[in-house]
């Protein structure tokens, strides 16, 4: 008698070993599938996403490459970022891009990495133009300007910005619209600021460009 229960209990937990065996694999194929599904996503939306580049050659007639940003520190995120491709994708101090903004200059470039430093890092230094007036881009107190602009220069708000070519960057690179027109004491000089639409925090790709500009 004390065998056969002991065999019935014996059948009772092998029955729920198997009971539980089969749960637990589904939990573990439905969670895989759920992986599956959600990777297939994050690649289609970065297929997609790098797909928002393909309207620059219209632009720039100009060989580019588009690339991941592979990192930002987030606690200064306003001075560089490191992106993919270096010395094997034949990069040197190129000018980046994003949504043909630009982003920054590559400052250093290692094996099949560069590091870019943006627009909005403290010794960024970038020759721009507004009509025909030629300035100096930098950021100071959180802000974009442009300064060693003279008095009598024609700008008004909401006139383009762009790269001059002086310098080592091309020409016509789009760069923001004047926010606002403010005179020095003497009222000698305007400083231009800058309306920059770009937030290096959202960017997840940019795109660098290696030949001259229209």
């Amino acid at each position: 008698m004390n065998k056969i229960i002991k065999n019935n209990y014996l059948f009772l937990i092998l029955f729920i070993i198997i009971l539980l065996k089969n749960s637990i694999y589904k939990i573990f194929k439905l969670q895989d599938n759920v992986y599956t599904t959600t990777k297939c996503n994050i690649l289609e939306d970065d297929y997609n996403r790098l797909l928002e580049f393909s309207e620059i050659d219209l632009i720039y007639e100009s060989d580019y490459i588009n690339t991941f940003i592979i990192y930002k520190d987030i606690y200064d995120y306003m001075n560089e970022i490191t992106i993919r491709g270096g010395k094997d994708k034949g990069l040197t101090n190129n000018p980046v891009i994003y949504d043909n903004t630009l982003v920054g200059i590559i400052d250093k470039v290692n094996t099949n990495t560069s590091i870019i430093k943006l627009l909005t890092n403290n010794t960024s230094k970038i020759s721009v133009k507004i009509n025909e007036e030629i300035g100096l881009l930098e950021y100071k107190n959180g802000s974009l300007i442009v300064s060693n602009i003279d008095n009598l220069g024609n700008i008004n708000i909401g006139d383009n910005i762009y790269t001059s070519g002086l310098g080592n960057i091309k020409e016509n690179i789009y760069v923001g619209e004047v926010k606002n027109i403010v005179l020095d004491n003497k009222d000698i000089e305007k400083k231009i600021i800058v309306n920059y639409k770009l937030n290096v925090k959202d960017i997840d790709y940019v795109t660098i460009i290696k030949e001259s500009i229209k």
